[in-house]
């Protein structure tokens, strides 16, 4: 059993973009439209306790406010959720609000982000992603975090079918065309969301973080987000991502739990 989680989290509009269209949730905050100087800590003992990120749709309209809403929408649902079922109800909840608000107001139309994240219980880990936002784990013993999430991207079902290869993939043209988001306007499918249960593990370290980071960090950043404290690793993940150019909004949660 999970008595408390240990977080940093970081979201940074990166070097190239005019403005930061990723947002993050960690209990009690939503942090958006934002470039923050460092990462924030906090310690979670209540649960259930939901962490995300959010990367609102580039080239589309107000990728910002989707991915703000969609986590707002999240964190202030009543009583929150505790199990997958309600889980996949809040954020089924969440991209009904984007579908609403588009209508209610024309230049939202066709604005969505993607969402990755946990919810963890006392006794349980839920993990959820829709779109090319993943999560990561690793248990004490391991020394490399695993890919906990598949991205709902052209290039994933590729992959897939066999006509392209991991290392084909890198730098592919369609690298950053996904297939599935929340979403809103006039012509709305509904998210391809997935959710997997797992039991947390005391020492085990989970990472979020949205494709600014894990695309152009590379194994690099993924490797510093598990060594070193939450302190260490943070600052190194987020060095990482500038020294390479910080082309994309860069965001991340780092979540250490404790028995």
């Amino acid at each position: 059993m999970i008595n408390s989680i240990h977080i940093a989290a970081f979201t940074h509009t990166g070097l190239y973009r005019k403005r930061n269209e990723d947002s993050l949730f960690i209990p009690g905050h939503l942090i958006t439209k934002t470039a923050m100087d460092n990462p924030v800590f906090n310690t979670i003992t209540k649960f259930p306790a939901l962490l995300a990120v959010a990367d609102g749709l580039g080239g589309c309209v107000a990728g910002d406010v989707a991915s703000g809403e969609v986590l707002r929408y999240l964190g202030k649902t009543t009583p929150p959720p505790d199990d997958e079922e309600s889980l996949m109800a809040c954020i089924n909840g969440a991209a009904d609000h984007l579908v609403s608000l588009a209508l209610k107001d024309p230049a939202l139309d066709g604005f969505g982000t993607t969402l990755s994240g946990v919810l963890v219980t006392a006794g349980y880990l839920f993990i959820f992603s829709c779109g090319d936002s993943r999560v990561y784990c690793s248990t004490p013993d391991q020394k490399r975090l695993t890919l906990m999430t598949k991205d709902h991207s052209v290039i994933q079902e590729m992959i897939d079918a066999g006509t392209l290869s991991e290392k084909e993939a890198r730098n592919h043209p369609l690298g950053h065309v996904i297939t599935s988001c929340l979403s809103g306007g006039r012509v709305t499918r509904r998210p391809d969301i997935r959710i997997q249960k797992a039991v947390p593990i005391s020492g085990s370290r989970i990472v979020i973080c949205s494709d600014g980071v894990w695309d152009y960090g590379g194994e690099e950043v993924l490797k510093a987000a598990r060594t070193g404290d939450l302190k260490e690793a943070s600052k190194r993940m987020a060095d990482i991502c500038f020294d390479a150019g910080a082309p994309d909004n860069i965001t991340f949660i780092i979540a250490d739990m404790e028995s």
